[in-house]
């Protein structure tokens, strides 16, 4: 049953010399805690009172004040004896299970007068705001960090526990009542009286949920953390929905689930330095300084003794805070670390790919990195196909050790990759001592000047003739080099099944390709595009190539007009082939035409000026054997070949 409305008074006397300062000073009435309805008389003058008249008796408002500075007008203190008197009206058992805590005064040491200045100093709590102020920092970041991060689930908890411990111990310091309470008349203090349990009770639970994602993560179910949690947030609603008078019962509840909570924490300690997980014996000197002046403050919260832990408590509590976010860098750096190195993994994977297929190719399918590409992905697309052959390369490496073989053919690939890439191409397959290239109209790296895939493709030729030309002169040996080029539709995918994918290109336009390279042998020429890639040059006049067949290749229907470019022979065999080009045209035309005669007469001209020549050496032979006899009916000219 409730013990209903009590009246209590106190008085106390104290003596003061003439010559005491107090009388000569602004001074005043220093009161850590009181409560609830109260009247302050300093001989027999009321200086003030929190008075409120009780209604069915029962009392309107719940006004308990801390840290209460009432000045003194000059001249209330005397010289001699003074008396003190307070009178306090309140509930002295609201309840039947506790007494009334904020009736009278709270602690032994309650009150006392002194200067003005003094009481100020003494109860300054500016580092203590500056505490919370980082600790409301450190959680808001925590917080934040989680939100745009959501990997590592603890640093959200770590982030809740110092923002609940921000809340607390601000709700716990005067500095909170001078600002919002303790003025005459003020708000009734039983929500912040809640609102400070409500931020007490979360913060082991919080913690604990800290410590197991921080050391287990997604190891075992850990029930006794998730009962304790269940039970704090039960506690937590309670502080809400009962009466206020049973709020302080449900708070020595708390406090006793607080001193379990404690314990278990101790043990899971213990048991994490016995499993030997990362940091957790600094974690354990962490909770053990700290616990121990927890437990002290709760104690002392239920049995009210006398002593100076609470300071030592909030430094403690400081340091806990520091060594959980050392822990937390020290976590966050490793797990940088080893994003480092498994990024630098990935690059070096990435990069060692790319060395098999080109990113160019990659993303011609559309696709952002080799990750993304499947089995069947496919374009369609017109672009110059590039074969390179070094002929004669047999013949080479039988005079060179294996090692040396390799190294042979890597030094030509090296320089013509080089050659390629600079010319806005990307090699596709080295296939033994030939090189298979791709290029296409729309490129980043081409220049101005050769903006399609003719041109650069062509240029890339003319590049590495020449490259092969001054190589062999400086080593002594070499072999030369047969390039095929044509231009055309074909399509780019990938093949093979989910254990070994492959990136192939395919179409009549890589056929052909492959087609005239190997004919370059056959003319023995050097360059050798068909009519497709040598119409799509941009400027064709600068380019300085002849006419020298048209074929039909083996498996085809359709014929194909072959120019054999020359810009990259020696100057003297340059310069006769640009100045013969119209009189081989003409002696071309009429053998195409079956006029054999008149056909042969040119060649055997152009045979007598450059009988090195292989193209002229080539038509003086056709028209020799065929001199005097009537072309058939279905002559056409064109060369048909029956072998690849």
């Amino acid at each position: 049953m409730d013990s209903g409305l009590h009246q209590v008074e106190i008085k106390t006397e104290f003596n003061l010399d003439k010559a005491d300062d107090l009388l000569k000073v602004p001074a005043g009435l220093y009161i850590s805690d009181i409560g609830e309805n109260w009247k302050i008389f300093l001989n027999g003058t009321l200086i003030r009172e929190e008075w409120y008249e009780p209604t069915d008796g029962q009392l309107t408002k719940n006004r308990s004040l801390k840290g209460l500075i009432i000045p003194l007008q000059h001249g209330i203190l005397k010289p001699g004896k003074n008396d003190l008197k307070i009178r306090f009206m309140g509930m002295a058992d609201s309840n039947p299970v506790k007494p009334n805590d904020h009736f009278g005064f709270y602690h032994p040491k309650n009150f006392r007068i002194s200067s003005l200045e003094e009481i100020y100093n003494s109860s300054s709590e500016y580092f203590d705001i500056f505490l919370f102020g980082i600790y409301f920092i450190f959680g808001f970041y925590h917080v934040l960090f989680f939100v745009t991060r959501k990997q590592d689930i603890y640093y959200l908890y770590f982030g809740l526990f110092s923002l609940f411990s921000s809340l607390y111990f601000y709700f716990t310091t005067f500095h909170i009542y001078n600002k919002f309470i303790n003025f005459p008349g003020g708000p009734d203090t039983e929500l912040f009286f809640r609102g400070e349990i409500s931020a007490l009770i979360p913060m082991v639970p919080v913690f604990m949920l800290f410590a197991k994602d921080f050391f287990y993560q997604k190891e075992g179910k850990f029930w006794i953390i998730r009962t304790f949690c269940v039970l704090s947030g039960i506690l937590f609603l309670t502080n809400w929905l009962l009466p206020f008078k049973y709020v302080l019962p449900n708070l020595t509840v708390f406090q006793v689930l607080l001193f379990l909570m404690l314990l278990y924490v101790i043990f899971f300690s213990a048991n994490a330095i016995r499993l030997k997980k990362p940091d957790s014996i600094k974690l354990a000197v962490g909770i053990g300084v700290c616990g121990l002046f927890g437990l002290w403050d709760t104690i002392d919260a239920m049995t009210q003794i006398v002593g100076l832990h609470y300071p030592f408590f909030k430094i403690s509590f400081s340091v806990f805070i520091l060594v959980i976010i050392s822990l937390l860098v020290s976590r966050y750096v490793s797990l940088y670390k080893q994003s480092q190195a498994l990024n630098l993994e990935i690059s070096k994977q990435r990069d060692a790919f790319y060395r098999f297929v080109p990113s160019e190719f990659i993303s011609i399918l559309d696709r952002e990195s080799p990750v993304e590409i499947k089995i069947g992905d496919s374009k369609e697309k017109t672009m110059s196909v590039f074969f390179a052959d070094l002929r004669g390369y047999t013949s080479v490496s039988e005079k060179l050790s294996p090692d040396e073989n390799i190294k042979y053919l890597n030094k030509y690939f090296s320089a013509f990759e080089d050659i390629i890439f600079k010319n806005a191409g990307f090699v596709d397959k080295y296939i033994g001592d030939a090189i298979m290239a791709l290029f296409s109209d729309h490129s980043d790296r081409a220049e101005k000047e050769n903006f399609n895939s003719a041109d650069n493709a062509l240029q890339s030729a003319i590049d590495m003739v020449r490259y092969v030309e001054t190589l062999n002169d400086g080593i002594g040996i070499g072999a030369d080099l047969g390039i095929g080029v044509n231009t055309g539709p074909l399509i780019l995918g990938t093949v093979g099944s989910e254990r070994r994918i492959d990136t192939t290109v395919v179409g009549d336009t890589v056929n052909l390709s492959s087609r005239v390279q190997s004919l370059s042998g056959f003319y023995k020429t050097k360059i050798l595009v068909t009519h497709h890639t040598f119409l799509r040059l941009n400027l064709l006049s600068d380019v300085m190539a002849r006419e020298i067949d048209t074929v039909i290749v083996k498996g085809k229907t359709q014929p194909v007009i072959l120019y054999e470019v020359f810009q990259a022979d020696e100057p003297e065999s340059m310069d006769w082939k640009e100045g013969s080009k119209t009189k081989l045209n003409e002696g071309i035309a009429l053998y195409k035409a079956g006029q054999f005669k008149n056909a042969f007469s040119i060649f055997k001209e152009l045979y007598k000026e450059k009988p090195t020549d292989n193209i002229v050496k080539l038509y003086a032979k056709r028209t020799k054997m065929i001199l005097g006899q009537a072309p058939p009916g279905d002559w056409d000219g064109i060369f048909r070949l029956h072998r690849k």
